[in-house]
């Protein structure tokens, strides 16, 4: 049996038509999902959701794809990511025009679960055409590819929200959103068609095939921590995209707008990294990289659950977006590099599980403790992990021998300069 030619690292040249289209895919992917997220956090406020409605509405964004992200994975590898993109694509679009059928925050809570169920399809298959082709990439653009989704998902989707809110209300601003997830099947054929698994013969499903990504983070120690870091700031960045907003408003007295401005600042900081900070990791080193990194995201926390001054909710924003690109760009390196030594096709279900993981847990905590400790209080305790986190990178001499270059990389480099 002969597997989907994503299943391993990619050896041909990339062409300027798979890049274009992979480039426009992902930032209009992005878009779509981007601005859910921004209309279900707005709509929740504007239906008077409790503190525990809000949480819950918050982690169920994650709900299906803890379940479904290891399935959707071994889905991919048997029928290629074009048949599973497109599936995704479509469900996506027919739940999300569900949204607006019904008033109230627990049937939203049952909307924004139901879609979860279906989002893997979409990004579980970017991720394995993109993991795939990162090795070719390199570092800056790496980041560059990585950067044009989260310009639709943080710095488009926010100012776009406000306006399709302005000019079609809540309702009509989800079915944008559903016609904005079928968009993507125009571009999703120049994109994926190179990965078209020519399968014969496939055997049934296997528990062991799906739980397989699970035993590879037992064996691999890097990947351990390499999960343990994107877990962790995943938790930080859902619980401050979704909960800034309601914050900013409650606590802050910002208008809508206003509010959603952190996020946009956020994220042109957070693409902005994602851009043009690549060739600086390969540059320091990954471990420098990272320890930055961290070090940003923890004193942008710790100012956000301190502060009780506007202003500096604004450069708090800012170090928290820089700080989050670093550490984008150093997991996808290090989970890429992870892939080469074992097998990508189960790095991207790994990707996949782990970082809705985070923002699972991120929802959670506002939804449990946001009514008794306050949810900008929160931010303490997340900081207080990010600074456990910079011991342990400070500390883990495997981790640190794990980020040193291959020599054979190098010298692949120079042959290449």
């Amino acid at each position: 049996m002969s597997r989907p030619i994503e299943s391993n690292v990619i050896a041909s040249p990339l062409t300027t038509k798979f890049m274009s289209s992979f480039v426009l895919l992902t930032i209009l992917a992005g878009l779509g999902v981007g601005v859910a997220r921004v209309l279900i956090s707005l709509y929740a406020v504007h239906l008077e959701a409790t503190e525990l409605q809000l949480g819950l509405i918050s982690a169920a964004q994650n709900f299906g794809i803890l379940i479904m992200a290891l399935p959707i994975g071994v889905l991919v590898q048997r029928f290629g990511s074009l048949n599973i993109f497109c599936i995704g694509s479509v469900l996506g679009a027919v739940v999300y025009s569900l949204t607006p059928l019904k008033v109230g925050a627990w049937y939203l809570f049952a909307v924004t679960a139901l879609v979860s169920f279906v989002l893997p399809m979409r990004f579980v298959s970017i991720n394995t055409v993109f993991l795939s082709n990162l090795k070719r990439l390199g570092p800056a653009r790496a980041g560059w590819f990585r950067g044009s989704h989260m310009m639709g998902y943080f710095l488009i989707a926010p100012a776009l929200s406000v306006l399709l809110i302005e000019h079609f209300g809540y309702g009509g601003s989800f079915y944008v959103v559903s016609l904005l997830f079928l968009g993507t099947l125009l571009l999703a054929p120049w994109c994926f068609q190179r990965s078209t698994p020519q399968v014969t013969n496939r055997p049934h499903f296997q528990w062991r095939d799906i739980v397989a990504p699970l035993a590879l983070i037992k064996t691999h120690a890097s990947l351990r921590i390499v999960c343990i870091l994107e877990f962790l700031s995943s938790v930080a960045n859902n619980y401050f995209g979704f909960f800034i907003v309601v914050i900013a408003i409650q606590s802050f007295a910002l208008s809508e707008p206003m509010a959603v401005m952190l996020l946009t600042v956020q994220g042109i900081v957070f693409v902005g990294s994602l851009f043009s900070m690549g060739g600086l990791a390969e540059l320091m080193g990954y471990q420098k990289f990272y320890l930055i990194g961290l070090s940003l995201m923890a004193t942008a926390l710790l100012i956000l659950a301190l502060t009780k001054i506007t202003l500096l909710m604004w450069p708090a924003s800012v170090m928290f977006g820089l700080g989050l690109g670093m550490l984008h760009i150093a997991n996808f390196m290090s989970f890429a590099r992870v892939g080469e030594q074992t097998a990508m096709a189960k790095i991207s279900p790994i990707l996949a599980l782990v970082g809705p993981s985070g923002g699972l847990l991120g929802g959670l905590i506002g939804a449990v403790f946001g009514a008794q400790v306050g949810l900008q209080n929160l931010f303490l305790p997340i900081g207080l992990v990010f600074i456990g986190l910079i011991i342990l990178i400070s500390k883990d001499q495997e981790f640190i021998q794990f980020l040193k270059p291959d020599v054979s990389e190098q010298s692949v480099k120079g042959q290449e300069l």
